[in-house]
Parts: C-alpha cells; sequence; structure tokens
C-alpha cells in the first residue's frame, strides 16, 4: 500500500473536521451503505473495490509509544488482520501476490510531540486494512489527544454493513462515534463520451432522489457533489447539504473509464 494511501487516509481527520459533519442520533449504517450500492448498482459498472475510512479522537491524552503498541495491536486483533510482520521489502512482494502467505507491514513515526503507528495488512476475507495511531503533545501546556483510523478496502459488495459495524463497535469501546467516508470504485471498458458519463450520473442520482449541489466538468473529469434524503447523514459545502459524490475520469493507460461513488465525500485520490 502506497505512502499516498496513508496520507489521503490521515487527511480524512483534517478534511472532515473543517467540514461540518452531521448525521441524524437514530443514523442506520445500513440506510446509507444500501443507498451507495444502489446508485453504483444504476451506472452498470464492474466493481473494482469499496473503499471504507473511519476516523475519530479516542483519547484526550498523548500516550507513550508502549501503550500506542499496546493499542494498536490490540485493534489489529480485533479487525484480524494475519499472518506475521515482514520487513518492508518483502511486505510489497508478498502483498501483490495473491499465492503469497499472509503477511503485515509495520510503520512508526517519532518526534518530541507525535508518536504516529500504522500496520498494513489482509484479513482471512482479503480485506485490505490499515490501522493508524496517532498520538499528539502540545509542549505548551502538555495537552494532547490520541486518534485512530481504520481504512478498510475490499473488493465486494456483500458483507458491507456488516464491515461498517464491525468497525464502529471497536470505536464504541472507546465512547467514540467514528466519522465514516464510504466509496465504491467501479470501471467500464474504454472511454465514455461526454453524454454517456452523464447518463450514468444522472441514473445514479435519480436511483436515490439525488439532487445536484455543485459540478466540476473538463474534457477529463466529471464531478459532481449531491444531497439524497435517503441518506441521514451529511456535511454542508457553503450553505447546501451534501452526502455523495460522484466522479468519474478515463484512463488511457488501462483504456477504462473510472466511477468513483462516495459518501459524504470521496475520500481518496481520483
Amino acid at each position: 500500500m502506497s505512502r499516498l494511501k496513508i496520507v489521503l487516509s490521515i487527511g480524512i481527520i483534517i478534511i472532515l473536521s473543517v467540514l461540518n459533519y452531521v448525521s441524524a442520533d437514530d443514523f442506520n449504517t445500513s440506510i446509507k451503505e444500501d443507498a451507495l450500492i444502489k446508485a453504483f448498482n444504476e451506472t452498470d459498472a464492474k466493481l473494482l473495490e469499496i473503499n471504507v475510512n473511519f476516523s475519530g479522537k479516542i483519547n484526550d491524552t498523548y500516550l507513550e509509544l508502549d501503550s500506542v503498541e499496546k493499542l494498536i495491536k490490540e485493534i489489529v486483533e480485533k479487525v484480524g488482520i494475519d499472518g506475521s510482520k515482514v520487513d518492508k521489502n518483502l511486505f510489497y512482494e508478498m502483498y501483490n501476490d495473491d499465492n503469497a502467505d499472509s503477511c503485515y507491514y509495520e510503520d512508526i513515526i517519532q518526534s518530541d510531540d507525535l508518536i504516529q503507528l500504522t500496520i498494513w495488512g489482509k484479513d482471512k476475507y482479503k480485506r485490505t486494512i490499515t490501522v493508524i495511531i496517532s498520538s499528539y503533545k502540545n509542549p505548551d501546556d502538555n495537552t494532547g489527544e490520541t486518534d485512530l483510523v481504520i481504512d478498510i478496502v475490499q473488493e465486494y459488495s456483500e458483507g458491507l454493513k456488516r464491515t461498517v459495524d464491525e468497525i464502529k463497535n471497536i470505536y464504541s469501546n472507546f465512547n467514540t462515534s467514528p466519522k465514516i467516508t464510504t466509496c465504491i470504485i467501479g470501471t467500464f471498458d474504454g472511454k465514455l463520451n461526454e453524454d454517456e458519463k452523464i447518463k450514468k450520473v444522472s441514473k445514479a442520482l435519480n436511483s436515490i432522489n439525488g439532487r445536484k449541489v455543485e459540478g466540476l466538468f473538463n474534457d477529463s473529469l466529471i464531478s459532481i457533489s449531491a444531497y439524497s434524503p435517503l441518506i441521514d447523514e451529511f456535511i454542508y459545502t457553503g450553505n447546501n447539504k451534501m452526502n455523495v459524490n460522484i466522479a468519474l475520469r478515463y484512463n488511457e493507460y488501462e483504456d477504462k473509464t473510472y466511477i468513483w461513488i462516495g459518501t459524504p465525500i470521496i475520500s481518496i485520490g481520483y
């Protein structure tokens, strides 16, 4: 897994802390995930993968390295990352080999005011899982906090609700409700023309009663922000609610058109 992926995962904490993130008290996870899958299915794209990212503060204090190491090992056990720890080079070699034994790789960043521990790996369901614990300290007043990011990529839509509920339960042990972004990525063979791309977006939004809020159209990219009343959770862009983000881009090297449908935003690079 690339460094870019990790940076994007961490960046979600920053992005969603700036945006006004709102969810209903009786929010039902399955409603959001079902709506997203319904919208994706309307496009007739081939499913590539689903990315679900969770982020939240789990402690109001700065934790020393031994405490962070103990905590991340407990979380890794709960999410079920499988295999033995290996060195970085071997990890990337084995990670891209479907027939290789399972493994995981651990990385640490440490300074006077920050400890960040990251573990990448896969579980028995072949989900790609990244767990990041970052503990910060303010040297001026000795205050601090500890944040947890869990990023999951799976190549199937079955069990998506189970995945979300499983990770939310981990955060509940810290009396925290995580901010969650979900993105479904798919592909079409060849290059879609402008009309075809607009029709795909329109069908997806119409299936969930979505209303366009903002849009970006150019030769290489279409990106639409929208609001669907079928999804309780939303953020604000200006004075407008939004909870669905759809983007399409052509990849000339693969001769495929990629589509991303995310809620409340697309939190990965596209």
